[in-house]
């Protein structure tokens, strides 16, 4: 699958709620485990459909599933929190799939290693996906970033009045 670069264990927790919420009608948009002291799972959901917005209710009904599916899976070793929202206004470009219904919109990404030439926090133009890789305008250059060496992309907006 076409995706930004995730860790073992977000791998492991993707396909596990990515397949425990599509009876529910939701899909996973994004997903962040933060390990310490006091392990975070953080998920970002929608709809299945894409055609209603994730109310706070929907949030909670998930989080009510997972949270027993999760404790019980073994995948996570002690105690952690599960953090679910909607994917908001900043909502995160994780699938090929998500990044092709930007193009032409302004990015911003957060890259696993610094690229000679634009950094490891570049911002720039989408101009197109191909498979496994994205092609940006990044200040005034055409740019080909592996999708694997992404860590966290997002949509910029501007507001003006």
């Amino acid at each position: 699958m076409d995706s930004i670069r995730k860790t073992d264990l977000e791998c492991k927790l993707l396909e596990f709620c990515e397949n425990s919420l599509s009876s529910l009608g939701y899909r996973v948009v994004d997903l962040d485990c933060r390990l310490g002291a006091s392990t975070l799972v953080r998920i970002f959901i929608d709809s299945s459909s894409g055609d209603k917005q994730v109310s706070l209710e929907d949030c909670v009904v998930v989080s009510r599933s997972l949270n027993p599916l999760i404790e019980t899976s073994g995948i996570l070793e002690g105690g952690y929190e599960l953090e679910v929202s909607s994917p908001g206004l900043d909502r995160r470009l994780r699938l090929a799939k998500d990044f092709e219904q930007a193009a032409g919109k302004e990015l911003k990404l957060s890259l696993v290693e610094s690229i000679p030439g634009i950094g490891a926090q570049p911002r720039g133009i989408l101009k197109k996906v191909i498979p496994g890789c994205l092609e940006m305008e990044i200040s005034g250059k055409e740019v080909k970033i592996p999708l694997n060496q992404i860590k966290k992309a997002h949509t910029v907006w501007e507001f003006r009045i």
